[in-house]
Protein backbone atom coordinates (compact mmCIF):
# COMPACT_ATOMS: atom_id res chain seq x y z
CA UNK A 1 0.00 0.00 0.00
CA UNK A 2 1.55 3.27 -1.07
CA UNK A 3 1.61 6.31 1.12
CA UNK A 4 -1.49 8.41 0.57
CA UNK A 5 -1.26 12.11 0.04
CA UNK A 6 -2.15 12.96 3.61
CA UNK A 7 -0.21 15.79 5.25
CA UNK A 8 1.61 14.97 8.45
CA UNK A 9 0.17 15.66 11.87
CA UNK A 10 2.72 18.25 13.06
CA UNK A 11 4.57 18.26 16.33
CA UNK A 12 2.38 21.01 17.70
CA UNK A 13 -0.68 21.27 19.92
CA UNK A 14 -2.74 22.61 17.05
CA UNK A 15 -2.97 20.46 13.93
CA UNK A 16 -2.53 22.75 10.95
CA UNK A 17 -0.98 20.72 8.11
CA UNK A 18 -3.80 18.25 7.52
CA UNK A 19 -5.71 17.20 4.42
CA UNK A 20 -8.16 19.99 3.60
CA UNK A 21 -8.02 21.01 7.27
CA UNK A 22 -9.12 17.56 8.39
CA UNK A 23 -6.66 16.33 11.04
CA UNK A 24 -6.27 12.73 9.88
CA UNK A 25 -3.18 11.00 8.56
CA UNK A 26 -2.45 7.65 6.95
CA UNK A 27 1.21 6.63 7.13
CA UNK A 28 2.77 3.46 5.70
CA UNK A 29 5.63 2.33 7.95
CA UNK A 30 9.10 2.43 6.47
CA UNK A 31 8.45 5.37 4.16
CA UNK A 32 10.50 8.49 4.63
CA UNK A 33 10.39 10.32 6.98
CA UNK A 34 8.99 7.74 9.39
CA UNK A 35 7.89 10.19 12.05
CA UNK A 36 5.75 7.54 13.76
CA UNK A 37 8.79 5.43 14.63
CA UNK A 38 9.87 6.33 18.16
CA UNK A 39 11.91 3.70 19.97
CA UNK A 40 11.08 4.72 23.53
CA UNK A 41 7.91 5.25 25.60
CA UNK A 42 6.02 8.28 24.30
CA UNK A 43 2.54 9.70 23.85
CA UNK A 44 0.69 11.76 21.26
CA UNK A 45 -1.92 14.49 21.38
CA UNK A 46 -4.02 12.50 18.92
CA UNK A 47 -5.45 8.97 18.71
CA UNK A 48 -3.77 6.23 16.67
CA UNK A 49 -4.86 3.00 15.01
CA UNK A 50 -1.97 0.66 14.21
CA UNK A 51 -2.69 -1.98 11.55
CA UNK A 52 -0.26 -4.92 11.50
CA UNK A 53 -0.26 -6.64 8.11
CA UNK A 54 2.71 -8.75 9.27
CA UNK A 55 3.43 -9.65 12.88
CA UNK A 56 6.58 -9.71 14.98
CA UNK A 57 7.70 -7.89 18.11
CA UNK A 58 5.78 -6.46 21.01
CA UNK A 59 3.82 -3.35 21.89
CA UNK A 60 3.71 -1.93 25.40
CA UNK A 61 0.52 0.10 25.91
CA UNK A 62 0.04 1.84 29.26
CA UNK A 63 2.66 -0.52 30.74
CA UNK A 64 0.98 -3.72 29.49
CA UNK A 65 2.84 -5.83 26.91
CA UNK A 66 1.10 -7.29 23.86
CA UNK A 67 2.69 -9.59 21.32
CA UNK A 68 2.37 -8.22 17.79
CA UNK A 69 0.38 -10.61 15.60
CA UNK A 70 -0.40 -10.54 11.91
CA UNK A 71 -3.88 -9.19 11.08
CA UNK A 72 -4.16 -7.23 14.31
CA UNK A 73 -5.23 -3.69 15.15
CA UNK A 74 -3.99 -1.70 18.16
CA UNK A 75 -5.85 1.42 19.30
CA UNK A 76 -3.90 4.08 21.22
CA UNK A 77 -6.08 6.85 22.69
CA UNK A 78 -4.80 10.41 22.94
CA UNK A 79 -2.13 10.91 25.64
CA UNK A 80 -1.70 7.17 26.31
CA UNK A 81 1.93 6.18 26.82
CA UNK A 82 3.00 3.39 24.48
CA UNK A 83 6.17 1.82 23.14
CA UNK A 84 6.34 -0.31 19.99
CA UNK A 85 9.25 -2.63 19.25
CA UNK A 86 8.72 -4.19 15.82
CA UNK A 87 10.81 -7.02 14.46
CA UNK A 88 12.25 -6.60 10.97
CA UNK A 89 9.67 -8.77 9.26
CA UNK A 90 6.70 -6.92 10.76
CA UNK A 91 4.85 -4.39 8.64
CA UNK A 92 1.78 -2.22 8.62
CA UNK A 93 0.57 1.34 8.79
CA UNK A 94 -0.86 3.98 11.13
CA UNK A 95 -4.00 6.05 10.92
CA UNK A 96 -3.88 8.99 13.31
CA UNK A 97 -6.81 11.29 13.96
CA UNK A 98 -8.09 14.06 16.18
CA UNK A 99 -11.09 12.66 18.05
CA UNK A 100 -12.49 16.03 19.08
CA UNK A 101 -12.55 17.22 15.47
CA UNK A 102 -14.65 14.26 14.33
CA UNK A 103 -17.46 15.23 16.69
CA UNK A 104 -17.38 18.95 15.97
CA UNK A 105 -16.56 19.49 12.28
CA UNK A 106 -18.82 21.27 9.79
CA UNK A 107 -18.71 18.58 7.09
CA UNK A 108 -19.92 15.38 8.76
CA UNK A 109 -20.10 15.07 12.53
CA UNK A 110 -20.02 11.62 14.06
CA UNK A 111 -19.37 10.18 17.49
CA UNK A 112 -16.08 8.39 17.94
CA UNK A 113 -17.07 4.77 18.69
CA UNK A 114 -13.99 4.06 20.82
CA UNK A 115 -13.71 4.57 24.55
CA UNK A 116 -10.75 6.21 26.28
CA UNK A 117 -9.27 2.76 26.92
CA UNK A 118 -6.67 1.26 24.54
CA UNK A 119 -7.38 -2.10 22.98
CA UNK A 120 -5.80 -4.81 20.83
CA UNK A 121 -7.85 -7.07 18.55
CA UNK A 122 -6.50 -10.04 16.59
CA UNK A 123 -8.57 -10.78 13.51
CA UNK A 124 -9.03 -13.53 10.97
CA UNK A 125 -7.43 -13.01 7.58
CA UNK A 126 -10.80 -12.47 5.86
CA UNK A 127 -11.97 -9.91 8.41
CA UNK A 128 -8.68 -8.04 8.22
CA UNK A 129 -8.90 -7.90 4.41
CA UNK A 130 -12.39 -6.42 4.71
CA UNK A 131 -10.96 -3.65 6.89
CA UNK A 132 -8.06 -3.09 4.49
CA UNK A 133 -10.59 -2.61 1.69
CA UNK A 134 -12.28 0.06 3.80
CA UNK A 135 -8.90 1.74 4.27
CA UNK A 136 -8.52 1.78 0.47
CA UNK A 137 -11.87 3.56 0.21
CA UNK A 138 -10.62 6.09 2.75
CA UNK A 139 -7.48 6.72 0.71
CA UNK A 140 -9.41 6.82 -2.58
CA UNK A 141 -11.64 9.58 -1.25
CA UNK A 142 -8.57 11.82 -1.02
CA UNK A 143 -8.18 11.63 -4.80
CA UNK A 144 -11.55 13.22 -5.40
CA UNK A 145 -11.79 16.76 -6.75
CA UNK A 146 -11.76 19.43 -4.09
CA UNK A 147 -15.06 20.55 -2.71
CA UNK A 148 -17.59 20.02 0.04
CA UNK A 149 -18.35 16.42 -0.95
CA UNK A 150 -14.68 15.46 -0.89
CA UNK A 151 -14.51 16.16 2.84
CA UNK A 152 -17.94 14.59 3.33
CA UNK A 153 -16.94 11.35 1.56
CA UNK A 154 -13.64 11.22 3.40
CA UNK A 155 -15.31 11.51 6.80
CA UNK A 156 -18.02 9.03 5.85
CA UNK A 157 -15.39 6.47 4.86
CA UNK A 158 -13.52 7.13 8.11
CA UNK A 159 -16.74 6.68 10.10
CA UNK A 160 -17.37 3.36 8.34
CA UNK A 161 -13.86 2.13 9.17
CA UNK A 162 -13.96 3.17 12.83
CA UNK A 163 -17.39 1.69 13.41
CA UNK A 164 -16.46 -1.59 11.71
CA UNK A 165 -13.43 -1.88 13.99
CA UNK A 166 -15.63 -1.06 17.00
CA UNK A 167 -18.02 -3.82 15.90
CA UNK A 168 -15.19 -6.37 15.73
CA UNK A 169 -13.97 -5.28 19.16
CA UNK A 170 -17.48 -5.75 20.56
CA UNK A 171 -17.66 -9.27 19.10
CA UNK A 172 -14.37 -10.25 20.68
CA UNK A 173 -15.31 -8.78 24.07
CA UNK A 174 -18.51 -10.81 24.10
CA UNK A 175 -17.04 -14.17 23.12
CA UNK A 176 -17.42 -16.90 25.78
CA UNK A 177 -14.30 -17.07 27.94
CA UNK A 178 -12.69 -20.43 27.17
CA UNK A 179 -9.89 -19.71 29.66
CA UNK A 180 -11.84 -20.22 32.86
CA UNK A 181 -9.28 -20.37 35.62
CA UNK A 182 -9.47 -22.62 38.63
CA UNK A 183 -10.18 -21.37 42.13
CA UNK A 184 -6.49 -21.80 43.04
CA UNK A 185 -5.33 -19.63 40.12
CA UNK A 186 -7.90 -16.91 40.87
CA UNK A 187 -6.84 -16.81 44.52
CA UNK A 188 -3.16 -16.67 43.52
CA UNK A 189 -3.79 -13.75 41.16
CA UNK A 190 -5.78 -11.91 43.84
CA UNK A 191 -2.99 -12.41 46.37
CA UNK A 192 -0.33 -11.17 43.94
CA UNK A 193 -2.41 -8.07 43.19
CA UNK A 194 -2.66 -7.34 46.90
CA UNK A 195 0.81 -8.27 48.14
CA UNK A 196 3.31 -8.01 45.26
CA UNK A 197 4.74 -4.82 46.80
CA UNK A 198 5.96 -6.85 49.77
CA UNK A 199 6.00 -10.53 48.84
CA UNK A 200 7.67 -12.06 45.79
CA UNK A 201 8.39 -15.57 47.05
CA UNK A 202 6.38 -18.36 45.44
CA UNK A 203 6.74 -20.28 48.73
CA UNK A 204 4.98 -17.45 50.61
CA UNK A 205 2.01 -17.47 48.22
CA UNK A 206 1.87 -21.27 48.39
CA UNK A 207 1.72 -21.15 52.19
CA UNK A 208 -1.15 -18.65 52.04
CA UNK A 209 -2.99 -20.99 49.68
CA UNK A 210 -2.27 -24.09 51.81
CA UNK A 211 -0.38 -25.92 49.09
CA UNK A 212 3.22 -26.70 48.20
CA UNK A 213 5.39 -24.38 46.07
CA UNK A 214 5.84 -27.15 43.48
CA UNK A 215 2.11 -27.79 43.18
CA UNK A 216 1.35 -24.06 42.91
CA UNK A 217 4.12 -23.56 40.35
CA UNK A 218 3.00 -26.45 38.16
CA UNK A 219 -0.64 -25.40 38.40
CA UNK A 220 0.05 -21.77 37.45
CA UNK A 221 2.28 -22.75 34.55
CA UNK A 222 -0.41 -25.06 33.21
CA UNK A 223 -3.18 -22.44 33.37
CA UNK A 224 -1.37 -19.14 32.76
CA UNK A 225 1.36 -20.46 30.45
CA UNK A 226 4.04 -18.81 32.58
CA UNK A 227 5.72 -19.51 35.90
CA UNK A 228 4.34 -18.22 39.17
CA UNK A 229 7.58 -16.28 39.69
CA UNK A 230 7.24 -14.66 36.28
CA UNK A 231 3.67 -13.60 37.05
CA UNK A 232 4.80 -11.97 40.32
CA UNK A 233 7.71 -10.18 38.61
CA UNK A 234 5.41 -8.88 35.86
CA UNK A 235 3.12 -7.37 38.51
CA UNK A 236 6.11 -5.68 40.14
CA UNK A 237 7.49 -4.27 36.87
CA UNK A 238 4.05 -3.05 35.78
CA UNK A 239 3.80 -1.00 38.98
CA UNK A 240 7.38 0.30 38.64
CA UNK A 241 6.78 1.39 35.04
CA UNK A 242 3.65 3.30 36.00
CA UNK A 243 5.58 5.04 38.78
CA UNK A 244 8.35 6.00 36.34
CA UNK A 245 5.95 7.32 33.71
CA UNK A 246 3.25 8.97 35.78
CA UNK A 247 4.97 10.21 38.96
CA UNK A 248 8.00 12.27 39.88
CA UNK A 249 9.17 9.84 42.57
CA UNK A 250 12.87 9.12 42.61
CA UNK A 251 14.06 5.64 41.61
CA UNK A 252 15.26 4.99 45.16
CA UNK A 253 11.83 6.05 46.47
CA UNK A 254 10.10 3.73 44.00
CA UNK A 255 12.33 0.84 45.10
CA UNK A 256 11.61 1.59 48.76
CA UNK A 257 7.85 1.68 48.14
CA UNK A 258 8.09 -1.76 46.53
CA UNK A 259 10.14 -3.18 49.38
CA UNK A 260 13.03 -4.09 47.10
CA UNK A 261 16.72 -3.24 47.02
CA UNK A 262 17.54 -0.41 44.60
CA UNK A 263 20.41 -2.29 42.93
CA UNK A 264 18.36 -5.48 42.58
CA UNK A 265 15.42 -3.59 41.09
CA UNK A 266 17.71 -1.81 38.62
CA UNK A 267 19.17 -5.11 37.41
CA UNK A 268 15.75 -6.76 37.26
CA UNK A 269 14.27 -3.87 35.25
CA UNK A 270 17.17 -3.81 32.77
CA UNK A 271 16.97 -7.59 32.31
CA UNK A 272 13.24 -7.72 31.57
CA UNK A 273 12.61 -4.32 29.94
CA UNK A 274 15.90 -3.82 28.12
CA UNK A 275 16.48 -0.29 29.43
CA UNK A 276 17.63 1.21 32.68
CA UNK A 277 14.91 2.86 34.73
CA UNK A 278 16.48 6.28 34.13
CA UNK A 279 16.54 5.79 30.35
CA UNK A 280 12.98 4.45 30.35
CA UNK A 281 11.78 7.54 32.19
CA UNK A 282 13.91 10.21 30.50
CA UNK A 283 12.91 9.16 26.97
CA UNK A 284 9.20 9.58 27.66
CA UNK A 285 8.72 11.79 24.61
CA UNK A 286 5.55 13.70 23.86
CA UNK A 287 4.53 14.08 20.22
CA UNK A 288 1.82 16.68 19.81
Amino acid sequence: MKKANFKAIPNQVKIINSIDNIPVEYFKWGTYPDHFKIDMPHRHEFAELLFFTKGGGWHEIDCINYDVHENSIHFIPKSTVHFLRREKQSDGFTIAFNTEYLENNAYHKFINPFTLEPFVINLSGDTFITLLNQVKILIQSIKMEKGFYKQKCFLLSLELLLNTIASEKYKQNNKPDIHIHSDLTRKFKDLVKKYFHHQRSVAWYASQLHTSPNHLGNHIKLELKETAKSYIIKALLFSVKRNLLYTNKSISHIAFNHNVNNVYLSKLFKKHVGYTMSAYRSNKKVEK
